[in-house]
């Protein structure tokens, strides 16, 4: 009993509690292998689920960014103007799904305001190259959609057509040169990471001002025309639009409104323009002092017979409703009068000029009269002479041309004497055509969805519907104020590029004769002289 007892307490009891140990050591190691198998899978999950979304947080990230990178990119097809109209309603919508979207939209936005402010300085100082109103368009509508390169490249061509480099070279040298800088300097406002303060903006702006007022000294002696035989006939200064308004005395004042010269007001403009003048800059003549002394008609009191008349009279000219009744709004109780001073003026024409002579006279404007065509057979002589062609090569080459050009001054009257320096000009003008000084101003859709493109019936008929649609939209309007852009306004470039090809307005150039002009335009084997907007009567001879 004794060796069983013994046996249990030292053999048996000892063996089954060590293998109970043993059991529960291993039991334990295998628990904490399965929690480290589990953690270690856990950990592996957490780590592919983190990559995972992290990868989806990416791509959508890259999505967004693609996203806003294109929404920005859109107002890269507008002007200037309108780019930054859209950027900051992009801002204000919270259309942007990404950081890196709002950080590349407000880096967009101060460059494009950069752009915009290069843009206007540069408009601001065309008018120094006295451009006719194609090349004028044609440059203004680069620099407005911020193609400032070809803008300059295509500056340049027509410094050459104003500056003959074979007569003029040092003057064309020097005004290259100029021209040159002042691009160059303008560059240096386009600051889109707000560098400049604004004494370095200042000193940027005094220099491209005190070169513009260099390159204006410059050319000034060769924008004078001569008239032939008249003696002192250079020009002094000009009056323009429906009030005549003088570009010598008050171009400063239009520069500082308008940020444009005298010429290149619409008639709102011209309206407003007048009002302000007659309120603001009186002027004392004998014992009158008054703002309507600035006008000739007034202290003659030529004026006078022309108060009191009725709407369609003063309309008589062409003067529109919406004109009328803006002269109304802005003079109140001086309108009458107004209309009267207006009328006596420019007739109600808004494309009425007069030149005022050094040696006193004038030509052009209301005071013209139809002149002779005796010197006709003079006239095509000297022409064909300055082309190099003989009259009769003459005469075949530009014949229908010159008659589109002479039936258009015809119906607008003008003098003898201005006919002949106009004369003078459109042969420097045609001989540098003629001289296949490249290819000169091809015209493209400057705005809008067929931007870039050029015109044929198809896209001429989408913009004519357009501006219908948006006419429709300004009637509504009468009466009113309008300081935006108009229709009139908008579309103007669309009627001037039709006259440019003969035509008196847009829509002759969905004619079968208006299709072949736009053909033959862009193709060359029209010559671009039909592009000139002349306007001195003569008669053709064969």
């Amino acid at each position: 009993m004794a060796d069983a007892l013994d046996t249990l307490l030292n053999q048996t009891l000892p063996n089954f509690l060590g293998q109970e140990i043993s059991n529960l050591r291993t039991e334990a190691r295998f628990q904490a292998k399965e929690e480290s198998d589990k953690k270690k899978y856990l950990q592996e999950w957490n780590r592919n689920e983190t990559r995972y979304q992290d990868k989806i947080r990416t791509e959508r990230e890259e999505r967004n960014e693609e996203r806003d990178r294109i929404i920005i990119s859109r107002g890269f097809e507008m002007d200037l103007d309108k780019r930054n109209e859209y950027y900051g309603h992009l801002v204000k919508s919270g259309r942007m799904k990404s950081v890196f979207g709002y950080d590349l939209l407000e880096g967009e936005m101060s460059r494009s305001r950069s752009e915009l402010d290069r843009s206007s300085t540069l408009m601001q100082g065309i008018d120094i190259y006295n451009l006719d109103d194609f090349e004028y368009n044609q440059i203004q509508n680069m620099y407005k959609s911020g193609n400032f390169e070809k803008g300059f490249e295509e500056l340049n061509k027509a410094l050459d057509r104003k500056v003959d480099p074979k007569n003029y070279p040092e003057i064309n040298l020097s005004a290259k040169s100029i021209s040159s800088q002042i691009e160059t300097n303008s560059k240096a406002l386009i600051d889109p990471y707000n560098i400049l303060d604004a004494t370095q903006e200042g000193v940027i702006r005094n220099e491209i001002r005190s070169l513009q007022s260099e390159l204006s000294t410059l050319l000034a002696p060769l924008s004078r025309l001569k008239v032939p035989g008249s003696g002192d006939g250079v020009v002094d200064s000009t009056d323009y639009g429906l009030f005549q308004i003088n570009d010598k005395t008050f171009d400063k004042h239009s520069q500082s409104f308008f940020g444009k010269s005298t010429q290149r007001l619409t008639p709102e403009e011209n309206i407003n323009f007048a009002s302000w003048i007659v309120k603001n800059q009186p002027r004392k003549v004998g014992d009158s002092t008054s703002g309507w002394n600035n006008w000739s008609v007034v202290l003659n009191k030529s004026y006078e017979k022309h108060l009191n008349k009725s709407d369609s009279y003063y309309m008589a000219g062409g003067l529109s409703e919406p004109s009328l009744r803006l002269i109304e709004q802005q003079f109140g109780d001086d309108a009458q009068m107004a209309k009267a001073v207006m009328f006596a003026e420019s007739g109600g024409k808004h494309s009425s000029t007069n030149q005022n002579l050094a040696g006193g006279g004038s030509r052009g404007g209301m005071r013209a009269k139809p002149f002779s065509p005796e010197w006709n057979k003079d006239a095509t002589t000297y022409l064909a002479s300055r082309t190099g062609l003989s009259p009769e090569q003459f005469n075949e080459t530009y014949g229908k041309d010159l008659t589109q050009w002479v039936g258009k001054i015809n119906r607008e009257g003008i003098s003898n004497e201005r006919a002949n320096a106009e004369l003078e000009k459109f042969a420097s003008k045609l001989k540098g055509h003629v001289g296949g000084s490249g290819e000169g101003l091809k015209f493209t859709v400057p705005s809008g969805k067929h931007q870039g493109k050029e015109l044929n019936k198809s896209i001429v008929t989408d913009l004519l519907k357009s501006k219908r649609q948006d006419d429709w939209q300004d009637e509504r309007r009468k009466g009113k104020i309008i300081y935006g852009i108009t229709a009139g306004a908008k579309y103007e470039w669309l009627d001037t590029f039709a006259q440019e090809l003969g035509f008196n307005s847009a829509e002759e150039l969905n004619s079968k004769e208006g299709v072949i002009a736009m053909r033959d335009y862009y193709s060359g084997k029209k010559s671009q002289a039909s592009q000139i907007d002349f306007s001195k009567p003569f008669t053709l001879t064969r």
